[in-house]
């Protein structure tokens, strides 16, 4: 790799989709797709959110790249307006975020393309003056090599975000209710659906998420407000998703009591995987009928009926999730910040990311128990 080179822009399209793509191979969340949706589809805030896209060439051949951005995260102020206006003063301390961790072409060496994306990282990390670089969600196995470069450049690994995951392993929907649930956790969630239909609740995949717009960034800022943050996304997100992204990328599950939309869920379809990203709810409709559980158990619904392998849902909401069948998933958290003592700072977790401590009440026979990803301290044990 004797002619390589370092790209940094904050313009996707100074890139090639194609050359990005075969890098990404089917990874949603690192296509050029991804990264042209979220620069359009990040929430409005100031000073603005910003993106950029960082690449590595052997001559003319693109051989690994990661998409980043930078977005200032609310401190949990009871108002919106103290929220807005404290991101906008400690802006200069948010770091360098990433979708996924840096991406190796697959016929390309990690152990020298790696290395390279690290030093592009840096040079965006100055150019946007940020204290920090953050890399989250990485697994001990699956990112090894990414660790041991970590290490290497002065990285910081931490125990991340409790993840959690639901394998697949189950024909269809009445399949995953027999034989994947305790008894009791199956005969309440049949409790929850009777309850439902008598209280006139309708569950679907919505068809066409951008007629409904309005209604579901209602519902998203709700959940947001109620736990005193601001929502991943500009009021036109679906808007950018439909431009982007391809129809079967997005998956926006709601739920309407008496014709009223009072819960939904924004998922996305990363290779043979789903990922929950986020959910909206009109506590008021919502909390008293269970939509929150029973809006899940139509994710897992679709996922088997899509034929996907596993379900990603995320932190928070570990006991509904636990009897629904997920397990946790042990993640790690990898900082560089400058100067270094800063770096255990921004891998701080709140309560809600993370389990340790608390015993959760998980489903069956037949599942394993919790994945054991692996972190520093040697337990065992990840949305936008």
């Amino acid at each position: 790799m004797s002619t390589c080179r370092i790209m940094v822009s904050e313009d996707p399209a100074a890139v090639s989709a194609v050359a990005w793509d075969a890098v990404a191979q089917y990874s949603l969340m690192s296509s050029h797709r991804w990264q042209s949706f979220w620069a359009a589809a990040q929430a409005p805030s100031l000073p603005r959110s910003r993106t950029a896209v960082i690449a590595v060439y052997d001559g003319d051949h693109m051989v690994g790249h990661c998409g980043a951005y930078r977005y200032p995260y609310p401190l949990p102020f009871k108002q919106a307006w103290q929220r807005r206006a404290v991101r906008s003063v400690m802006w200069p301390i948010n770091p360098v975020n990433f979708h996924k961790p840096p991406q190796v072409h697959p016929e390309a060496d990690p152990d020298q393309v790696l290395p390279l994306l690290l030093k592009g990282i840096d040079q965006l990390r100055l150019k946007w003056l940020a204290p920090a670089a953050r890399m989250v969600m990485l697994d001990q196995r699956r990112d090894a090599c990414l660790l041991g470069h970590l290490q290497q450049q002065g990285y910081v690994i931490a125990p991340g975000i409790t993840d959690t995951q639901l394998d697949l392993v189950w024909s269809s929907f009445q399949d995953y209710l027999g034989q994947g649930l305790q008894g009791r956790h199956r005969n309440y969630l049949a409790r929850c659906y009777r309850k439902a239909v008598e209280a006139g609740v309708e569950l679907r995949v919505i068809k066409s998420p951008l007629a409904c717009q309005d209604q579901i960034m209602a519902l998203l800022r709700n959940v947001a407000a109620q736990n005193r943050s601001e929502t991943l996304y500009d009021d036109s997100f679906l808007k950018a998703a439909e431009q982007y992204l391809r129809q079967d990328d997005v998956i926006v599950i709601g739920a309407w009591v008496k014709g009223q939309m009072a819960a939904c869920t924004i998922n996305y379809r990363d290779g043979n995987s789903m990922i929950q990203k986020s959910l909206g709810m009109d506590y008021a409709l919502a909390q008293p009928l269970n939509l929150y559980r029973l809006i899940m158990a139509e994710g897992i619904k679709y996922a088997l009926d899509s034929g996907l392998n596993s379900i990603r849902c995320g932190f928070s909401q570990y006991d509904i999730k636990g009897r629904l069948g997920f397990e946790q998933v042990d993640t790690l958290t990898a900082i560089k910040a400058s100067p270094s003592a800063l770096a255990r700072l921004f891998t701080y977790r709140s309560g809600a990311m993370q389990t340790e401590g608390k015993t959760l009440d998980r489903s069956p026979a037949g599942s394993s128990s919790s994945r054991a990803r692996g972190n520093l301290s040697g337990k065992a044990g990840p949305s936008l």
